[in-house]
């Protein structure tokens, strides 16, 4: 009868990155198709924020073209005296 033989570094190793593997092969597997949906979220967004971007832009230009052009915000004036 042979002694039992305890699993070197290099072996443990082994069989740790073929676990992984076989668990990464699982999950593959089992991933459901992507959803057209899905795919178009991330679109969405960026056609989202640049909406959000121009609207703040024309409220700006609305703002500056109501001021009275001898006029400065407060803060611009804050500005201009050092505070």
């Amino acid at each position: 009868m042979s002694a039992f033989r305890e699993p070197g570094f290099k072996e443990r190793q082994e069989a740790a990155a073929k676990a992984k593997q076989a668990a990464l092969d699982k999950l593959r597997a089992r991933q459901k198709p992507v959803e057209p949906a899905v795919v178009q979220q991330p679109a969405n967004r960026v056609s989202g924020a640049k909406e959000r971007s121009a609207a703040k832009g024309a409220r700006t230009t609305e703002k500056a073209e109501k001021q009275p052009a001898g006029k400065a915000t407060p803060k611009a004036a804050r500005k201009a005296r050092g505070k």
